[in-house]
């Protein structure tokens, strides 16, 4: 099935597992739909699901509550350093209880808006023309948005999500080795999501972030868990 907006998320922190082994059928499914003979574009597309899927692979599936990620958010440091979007990793998978954001990315059917549910990232080396994951010397974060949409953009038919819940509605670039003020509200609909990852980093350069494993999680993969603590000003 493919989910749509009248639906709402039958997730919590122990779905992580299962919805990591959902978004990664759908990512096999795209591959299957590439031309075997790659141009440019081709390659592109390519280039952006292996990013995805390692990501979502590697990285450790976290979960957000609504409340952490009101706390997370409310202590954004601005302007921020760009290098803390990697300040746990080069790798990155975040799930939320509830949307973030509305967001156009992806041009989401039905209306062209999609509820940010999660955000997948990974970071490489650009030159202008290709990416480079395993490069010493990353200077992008290439940045995923997931949703309970399905994106009307792709070129792929929605088939490819059908028993997933969670989909990848399109990508975003953030720079690295820079400062930068992250976009408010009114300049951009994926501002609280740009707003959430720097925040988020910051609080883990600062050791503000406690985690806790979550149970039932795949013992081939990274174990899920969740954000348990987050320490403010106030502790």
């Amino acid at each position: 099935m493919t989910f749509n907006a009248q639906q709402t998320q039958t997730w919590s922190a122990a779905s992580m597992d299962r919805l990591r082994a959902e978004l990664l059928r759908g990512y096999q499914r795209i591959e299957q739909t590439l031309a075997p003979d790659f141009d440019h574009g081709t390659l592109m597309t390519q280039t952006m699901l292996d990013g995805a899927q390692l990501a979502v692979e590697q990285a450790q599936p976290t979960w957000m509550s609504t409340s952490t990620v009101a706390t997370v958010s409310a202590m954004l440091e601005s302007p921020a350093q760009t290098d803390a979007l990697i300040a746990g990793g080069r790798l990155g998978f975040l799930v939320f209880e509830e949307p973030i954001t509305l967001t156009t990315l992806g041009e989401a059917e039905p209306d062209g808006v999609a509820p940010m549910d999660g955000l997948v990232w990974w970071a490489a080396e650009f030159d202008g023309h290709s990416f480079r994951q395993d490069s010493d010397e990353p200077n992008i974060v290439v940045v995923h948005g997931l949703s309970t949409r399905v994106s009307s953009e792709a070129p792929w038919g929605p088939s490819v999500w059908e028993d997933s819940e969670l989909t990848d509605l399109g990508m975003f670039p953030l720079p690295l080795g820079m400062e930068m003020t992250p976009p408010t509200a009114k300049q951009d609909d994926l501002a609280p999501a740009i707003q959430l990852l720097f925040a988020y980093g910051q609080a883990i350069e600062a050791g503000r972030v406690l985690f806790a494993d979550v149970d039932g999680g795949s013992p081939r993969r990274p174990t899920p868990r969740e954000v348990a603590v987050v320490l403010t000003d106030e502790e």
